[in-house]
Parts: structure tokens; C-alpha cells; sequence
């Protein structure tokens, strides 16, 4: 049992059993403990997953044109801001800012959201020589006049709240103990917004089916359009429609250097717990906000539409003019980049995540409207 499952426990004993997304939030942001406020690498080649933006540069350089789009579309102002929520190692961002060019460029300022003290010490290192800002949380993020904010694979790390039908009466799957172990116990319903959930999804009550209510990813939608004037949101996750996660049985998965496994309630702070982002409750919460909410659509829709194709050729050019002129070590990293962009648009990889939108006092981008 180590440090985190102890105290937990310990904290159970005293308190009762703690709804699940108290046991998540805890097993992934616990200050000391926790996988990701631990400050230990967990994204890219030394983590335990990959995401986009650490594959290939290319991630950030398609989606730096959907920003540019965006201040175009707001008649492009002097200043222009993108807020990247989960920023990760900083690969993105400097993807990013390495890519624009001329007035867009000039009017460009980057933010960072990252709660983490020993994260943002590598994110600065990997942006050292760029203007750029830190905030350590949404509710710390200053107002956007007119600009973006960036979600990549941030709404699946939200805690969510789980609930299922026992004897035809909705109870909540809690966290509790039994000989020094966590496991899964149902209470009555800890918070009556449960049952408006499940209500503003358009789940019903089948007995048996276990549900996991997104309680921290309306929120988070809530206070970040609170803070964007003129704009777009985006975010780009795992995820389904309400009725899918409920016919699945719910999408919870942890993650470690072991690999997957739906073990979550075992070595608590070291794996990553993850749940689909759930795309009727996201797109309703946009809507509720006074967005025009779109999607979701595939990310290779997106990032074809953005001029994957076009980036590709310009980097087999490169791979090609390497190989003639002897220059190996380009040749083997423009072969790289290749297949790095090649996962990026795989329908049943990273091509397959789903992409969707909110746009506030600005047109919607023609790629990232409703068909």
C-alpha cells in the first residue's frame, strides 16, 4: 500500500466512503501524491502515453492556421490571445509560435494554464527565447478580448461522478475500504445536480447500468466562456454521446507503465484514470453558455481540412532532397515527421478523436461547422 492509498484509506475511516470523483481528483491532483501534481513526465516518449502534439510538430503548426482563422474572423485585432488548458511538456505551444509568420505573429500572445510548479519549470525550458504567459488556473485566467482557447485531451482527466440503478433507485458508486483495500460501494446521491445531469443528457434509468456524470467538464466549459469575449473554444478529446457512454457501460481506464487497465482503484497516484469526454453534455454546455456549439468531427476531417495534405508534401520534399544530398540525419527525421503525421490523421488512432467547437460573437469556421 503505498503513501496516497494509505492516507486515503485513513480518510475514509474517518469520513465515509468519498464519491468516485472525489477519489479521482485526489488520485490524480493530490499536491504530494498525485499522478500529475507529483510533477513527474507523463505525456510523450518518457511518459506513459503519447498524445498529438508530442507525435510531431505538425500537430501544432495545422492548428496554429485554425487560430489564425479565428483572428481573421474577428477582424484581426491587434492583440490576439490563445490559452492552452493542460498544456503538457510545452510542445505545442512552441509548435505554434515557431509556425506563425507576418501581422498574426505581431499580434499573437500565448498563455499557458498549468497548476503544476515543477511543470511549468520544463514548459519554460522548452520556450525559452518565446513571449510567453502562465496562468495556474482557469479561474486565474484574465479576460480574452478576442482569441482562442486550446483543449487537448483535458476534459477525459476531469474527475466525473458515477452512478447506477440498483433496485430501480439511482445511487452513487463511492469510494470506500475493507481490509486496507479501496473498493467500490453505493450511497444515496451526494449532489442533487446528479439527477439534472443525467436529465440535460437524455439518459433514462435502465437497472444495472452504471453512468458517469461530468459534473467538473460543465464546469470548466462554464467559467472558461466567462472569460472569452470574442473567439472560439476548442477541445479535442476521446469522447462519445451520452447514450453510447451509457450502452458501453461507462469508459473508465487507467493508464501507468504497465500499460491499460480498468484496475482504478489500485496503486492510487500511480496511473493516470481517464473517462470519454462526453460529447451531448459538452455541446450542451456551450449552447447554455451562448455559444454556437459544433461537432463533434473527426480530428483527420480537421486537420485535412487545416492542409495536412500540403504539409505533407513539404515534408516528403524535405525527405527527398535529404536523401540526394546525403544529409542522413534529416533524411531519418523528415521520415519521421512523415509517419508522425500519418498517425495524427489514422481514423482508428489519433485521426479518430473527436473535435468540437464553440464559437462566441464570430462566425464559425466553415470546417468545424455543422454539415
Amino acid at each position: 500500500m503505498n503513501t496516497l492509498q494509505k492516507e486515503m484509506v485513513e480518510r475514509i475511516r474517518r469520513t465515509g466512503p468519498m464519491p468516485f470523483a472525489a477519489y479521482m481528483q485526489f488520485a490524480l491532483y493530490d499536491p504530494q501524491h498525485g499522478y500529475y501534481s507529483s510533477g513527474k513526465q507523463r505525456t510523450g516518449w518518457r511518459g506513459h502515453f503519447i498524445t498529438s502534439p508530442e507525435l510531431d510538430p505538425s500537430f501544432g503548426v495545422l492548428w496554429a492556421r485554425a487560430f489564425r482563422d479565428v483572428w481573421v474572423a474577428c477582424g484581426s485585432p491587434d492583440r490576439f490571445e490563445v490559452a492552452e488548458i493542460g498544456p503538457g511538456e510545452g510542445g505545442f505551444a512552441r509548435a505554434v509560435l515557431e509556425s506563425v509568420e507576418t501581422d498574426f505573429a505581431a499580434a499573437l500572445s500565448y498563455r499557458l494554464i498549468e497548476r503544476v510548479a515543477v511543470v511549468r519549470d520544463r514548459q519554460r525550458a522548452v520556450l525559452d527565447g518565446f513571449s510567453v504567459e502562465w496562468s495556474e488556473s482557469i479561474t486565474e485566467l484574465p479576460p480574452i478580448s478576442a482569441g482562442c482557447i486550446f483543449a487537448n485531451e483535458v476534459l477525459d482527466n476531469l474527475p466525473v461522478h458515477l452512478v447506477e440503478v440498483v433496485d430501480g433507485e439511482f445511487k452513487e458508486v463511492c469510494v470506500g475500504e475493507t481490509n486496507d483495500e479501496l473498493v467500490f460501494v453505493t450511497r444515496p446521491p451526494s449532489n442533487p445536480e446528479l439527477f439534472d445531469f443525467l436529465a440535460r443528457v437524455g439518459v433514462g434509468a435502465e437497472e444495472g447500468t452504471r453512468y458517469e456524470v461530468t459534473l467538473a467538464g460543465e464546469s470548466l466549459i462554464a467559467h472558461t466562456t466567462q472569460r472569452l469575449n470574442r473567439g472560439a473554444l476548442f477541445f479535442v478529446d476521446y469522447g462519445m454521446t451520452a447514450l453510447e457512454i451509457a450502452e458501453r457501460g461507462g469508459t473508465l481506464v487507467a493508464y501507468s507503465a504497465s500499460g491499460a487497465d480498468t484496475q482504478v482503484l489500485e496503486h492510487v497516484g500511480e496511473k493516470d484514470i481517464t473517462a470519454h469526454a462526453n460529447w451531448t453534455s459538452v455541446v450542451g454546455a456551450l449552447g447554455r453558455a451562448g455559444l454556437a456549439a459544433t461537432g463533434p468531427v473527426p480530428q483527420r476531417d480537421v486537420l485535412l481540412a487545416l492542409g495536412a495534405k500540403d504539409l505533407e508534401a513539404e515534408i516528403r520534399s524535405g525527405y527527398e532532397g535529404a536523401i540526394s544530398e546525403g544529409r542522413g540525419a534529416d533524411a531519418v527525421a523528415a521520415l519521421s515527421r512523415r509517419q508522425g503525421l500519418g498517425a495524427l490523421l489514422d481514423p482508428w488512432g489519433l485521426g479518430g478523436l473527436g473535435v468540437v467547437a464553440g464559437f462566441k460573437n464570430v462566425d464559425r469556421l466553415p470546417y468545424l461547422s455543422d454539415q
